[in-house]
């Protein structure tokens, strides 16, 4: 029998801090608002925060300070910045 193929891609293994929500004002007027979840990113060489953007904040609604994600990202780039979300 053989085994599952493991699913490829960029994962991050991190502890959940907060869902952090920005609000950006358009040229029109309106408002804007853009979700992320932030995370924190412990290696032997230090500790780093991490924020992913989501366009489904519902989906980590549930989880608590310090609890564990495993998470698939795809880097995304936009005006020489490079960021991540959890979706296509």
């Amino acid at each position: 029998m053989s085994e599952p193929q493991k699913k490829q891609g960029f994962f991050v293994v991190a502890a959940f801090d907060r869902m952090i929500v920005r609000e950006r004002k358009n040229e029109d007027g309106s408002y804007t608002k853009t979700h992320y979840v932030g995370l924190i990113v412990r290696t032997e060489e230090g500790t780093r925060l991490c924020q992913v953007r989501t366009k489904q904040p519902e989906k980590y609604s549930h989880y608590k300070l310090n609890d564990i994600v495993n998470m698939e990202v795809f880097p995304r780039a936009f005006k020489d910045n490079i960021y991540y979300s959890d979706e296509t």
